[in-house]
């Protein structure tokens, strides 16, 4: 089956959006990721959760180990958030290949593999027609009839 048959999530915002906007829209679609797109849906990048998460929290954190210790600074939490919320999206959005609607499961599972990415935007031609999840690429393996039945 091609991946066009599968369910995607039409999770996406334009790239003029704020960074505030987009999380709010990641977190609506429930899909580990978004595509940032232009005008003419055109994928020119993706914002997933790990991107929240280094947008509000120093990155430096991705260094330590046992962070007990540290008291929140939430005057310096809050700076960075508030600066965040205001930001254009596409100064987060970062650059992924992109599966092709008419592509096998086979060949994106492959890609999944390949990636650290949990949800990659599938296009068809160069238009940007939703996300897929790897759950939902495993979903639908796992959710078909058994041929022997």
């Amino acid at each position: 089956m091609e991946l066009r048959g599968l369910p995607l999530v039409d999770a996406f915002v334009p790239e003029t959006a704020t960074f505030a906007e987009a999380v709010e829209a990641l977190f609506a679609s429930r899909s580990p990721a978004i595509a940032v797109v232009d005008t003419d849906r055109r994928v020119v990048g993706v914002v997933a959760e790990r991107d929240v998460l280094c947008a509000v929290f120093p990155r430096y954190l991705a260094e330590l180990r046992h962070t007990s210790f540290l008291p929140d600074d939430d005057s310096g939490l809050d700076e960075r958030a508030q600066r965040a919320r205001k930001e254009l999206v596409g100064d987060y959005a970062r650059h992924v290949e992109t599966l092709d609607a008419g592509e096998s499961q086979t060949h994106a599972a492959e890609r999944f593999m390949h990636t650290e990415e949990q949800a990659l935007p599938v296009v068809d031609g160069d238009r940007f027609i939703g996300m897929l999840s790897m759950s939902a690429l495993c979903q639908a393996r796992l959710d078909r009839p058994d041929p022997a039945a």
